[in-house]
């Protein structure tokens, strides 16, 4: 991984009339054999085959595996058996992950990464090389699931995630991915206008990144009553709500897919029409639910199909949804089953504030209203002692912060009960406190139980 990181040091240095032409490599060439080789399929009758090799592979080169997979497994058995293996939680991966690391991973065809994102702590993990091929050939299928197709070379895209760039620099071309790089550590009201300008001299035919990020974007270019038109909208790494996919989709003119999935390659589904149902990819990994309720929402646990670096079976994501097998139509007209996850939930939900020590409240609590919900852009709840909260929150065009602030912090003090409420209405995003990576965080919980 040092090689690796010494050559995309070396490449980010070039100046870009020396790295521009790499936007033409064709995709088979730019993202090597694993990509070429891989074969993307949603069809539910896979998951069989797939989980017995995932399975087979664990036992034979994990620590964990061989502890806990048996000796005989058969296609038509592996969905019943995997759900009578023990569960792994990422605290059991952190304290100690060589325990699920494979016996054939060393230097030359995997590396050391770290799990990342607004809910649960970094995690150490392992992924093979060929993971990489195969994660772009399925997000390249992912992109082009919309009836929009999708070209790397062609279609340049507008993309809103965790980049660092340099002081004063807004926005970065990558021919690699032929996008617009933005960075949201820098990007704030007062520099839009000049952000916007430089924008509008590219031919942007896509939006990608956080949903937070881009509904920002969003209501920055309301605000100055402009518009931007794009083809697609590719939403990734965050939950979205279906009218806030709408609303995306109305306002820029656009197809908006969204996906599933993590760090740890468990799971991987799309969802390519905006309707909150979620396709699992049964050539990437096998999701079940853990404990559901009655309207069969649990814990989502995943075995990867793609990352023998770390044969991760039955790891918990810490993510809650529900899943069914229906029929669905394929590009070519044919009838295929499925494994549709929905009623997908992410962390919030089940993170918590604290009114003392050992009573705590889950942050489901919280949600807001719609009414609140349609004037503000974010909201952030910070706690940094028990019983007390404070709750920033960014108004939209139109709407007082003073007034939203009353009816906020009315809501939140009937409901929260023995909490000390306070509201800040914040003038631009730079007041929000981001992860790592640049996603705006909604509980910044300091307390420790």
């Amino acid at each position: 991984m040092a090689v690796l990181q010494k050559i995309k040091n070396l490449y980010r240095a070039l100046p870009p009339w020396m790295t521009a032409g790499v936007r033409l490599v064709p995709d088979g060439l730019l993202f090597g054999k694993s990509y070429r080789t891989c074969n993307p399929s949603v069809d539910a009758r896979l998951h069989g085959v797939n989980l017995k090799n995932a399975l087979e592979y664990a036992r034979a080169h994990t620590e964990w595996g061989c502890e806990n997979i048996p000796e005989r497994i058969r296609a038509d058995d592996a969905a019943a058996l995997v759900r009578t293996l023990p569960v792994v939680s990422s605290e059991e991966l952190a304290a100690n992950p060589a325990r699920f690391t494979s016996d054939e991973a060393n230097g030359r065809n995997s590396y050391w990464t770290t799990t990342g994102g607004s809910g649960r702590n970094p995690t150490s993990i392992c992924l093979c090389n060929s993971s990489y091929g195969v994660e772009w050939r399925h997000m390249h299928r992912i992109w082009n699931s919309g009836g929009v197709r999708y070209l790397r070379r062609f279609d340049l895209k507008l993309t809103f995630r965790g980049y660092h760039l340099r002081e004063g620099e807004l926005v970065r071309f990558d021919p690699i991915y032929n996008e617009l790089s933005v960075d949201p550590f820098q990007l704030n009201d007062a520099n839009f206008g000049k952000f916007l300008g430089t924008i509008r001299r590219h031919r942007v035919g896509c939006l990608h990144g956080y949903p937070s990020l881009i509904s920002l974007f969003m209501e920055r270019l309301k605000a100055r009553g402009a518009s931007f038109p794009v083809k697609l909208i590719f939403l990734g790494s965050e939950g979205a709500s279906a009218d806030l996919k709408h609303e995306m989709a109305e306002f820029f003119g656009a197809r908006v897919i969204s996906w599933y999935g993590q760090t740890e390659k468990v799971a991987l589904a799309y969802d390519a029409d905006a309707s909150g149902q979620f396709v699992n990819f049964s050539s990437y990994g096998y999701p079940w639910v853990l404990n559901p309720d009655e309207s069969g929402v649990g814990e989502i646990i995943g075995t990867t199909f793609v990352n023998r670096a770390m044969p991760l079976v039955n790891y918990r994501t810490g993510d809650h949804g529900r899943i069914q097998t229906l029929n669905r139509i394929r590009e070519d007209g044919a009838e295929v089953q499925v494994l549709v996850i929905d009623r997908l939930q992410g962390r919030w939900g089940k993170d918590f504030v604290y009114r003392s020590k050992g009573d705590k409240i889950p942050t489901s609590a919280i949600n807001l209203h719609d009414g609140i919900q349609q004037k503000i852009v974010f909201y952030q709840i910070e706690q940094n002692e028990y019983g007390k909260i404070e709750v920033k929150v960014l108004p939209k065009k139109g709407f007082r912060g003073d007034e939203i602030c009353r009816e906020l912090g009315a809501s939140l003090s009937d409901r929260l009960k023995g909490f000390e409420v306070r509201c800040k209405a914040v003038k631009s995003d730079g007041e929000f406190i981001r992860s790592s990576r640049g996603k705006m965080i909604m509980l910044v919980q300091n307390v420790k139980e």
